[in-house]
């Protein structure tokens, strides 16, 4: 066991050196990425609506974003993701010599990017269990237009531990490369039943941040997370608290596994 720890680690780290991002999927938190995945042949479709506010004194920063997108469980171990987001964006957005064509309210909402996830959980039924993920989203032909976007590739490891009924915690290590900036970051994340019932509505609580720039980065996400009718429908919200409150985000989600 412990030489395949050690190779989970190794490998994640070399999928930090290659064009591959994070997944996306987030079954069971928020904004970090979870351990667990679709069994093989099942489908997650997942909807995602975002409204993020960067910067408490400038509305033009100001943005939402709807995500859909389907998980598919290649094996009970290897997860296939595909999702798109569909975006608004303030005029702080956009290229300075671009703001002026869309007035104070920037562009319409459009079809920013396309991400692709591989999710693998390496091991599982150990002290932690392990799982390592690799992705690239892709900008759209408008997004590289106004917003100068690029690729973005990622590369993440996922250590996850079960405790009391139903209890989680989850730990992300993450890398970004865009454009030639490289960007390390974590996230830590803590959820568990708040009802009689294990399956019931349960809440959590997770810690975001960036190695380099810790005091300008951190993100406190605090959520609820319920059942709908059957286990396999699963609504989550969320509010993300950052930077002495000059950053908040709204989050709300619809998983169905089927």
């Amino acid at each position: 066991m412990i030489r395949r720890a050690v190779f989970a680690a190794v490998f994640a780290t070399l999928l930090c050196r290659v064009p591959f991002v994070v997944a996306h999927h987030a079954m069971e938190y928020i904004a970090i990425e979870s351990y667990s995945t679709p069994p093989q042949g099942s489908f997650l479709f997942h909807l995602h609506y975002d409204y993020m506010a960067p910067n408490k004194n400038d509305v033009s920063l100001d943005r939402w974003e709807i995500t859909p997108g389907l998980g598919w469980g290649i094996t009970d171990r290897l997860l296939f993701d595909a999702h798109t987001h569909y975006a608004k964006f303030g005029p702080g957005h956009l290229d300075e010599d671009r703001r002026d064509e869309f007035g104070p309210n920037g562009p319409p909402p459009f079809l920013e990017a396309a991400s692709f996830v591989l999710h693998y959980r390496l091991i599982e039924h150990w002290w932690l269990d392990v799982a390592v993920s690799a992705a690239i989203e892709l900008p759209f032909a408008r997004a590289r237009d106004l917003l100068d976007a690029k690729p973005v590739y990622e590369g993440g490891l996922i250590l996850a531990r079960e405790f009391g009924r139903h209890g989680n915690v989850t730990l992300n290590l993450a890398y970004e490369y865009e454009d030639g900036d490289e960007e390390w970051s974590f996230g830590l994340g803590v959820k568990n039943p708040i009802s009689a019932d294990p399956h019931g509505i349960a809440a959590g609580i997770e810690f975001l941040g960036e190695f380099e720039d810790f005091k300008d980065s951190w993100t406190v996400v605090p959520g609820l997370y319920f059942p709908l009718g059957k286990p396999d429908t699963i609504f989550k919200f969320g509010m993300m608290f950052g930077r002495n409150m000059d950053y908040t985000r709204t989050s709300m989600s619809l998983l169905y596994n089927f």
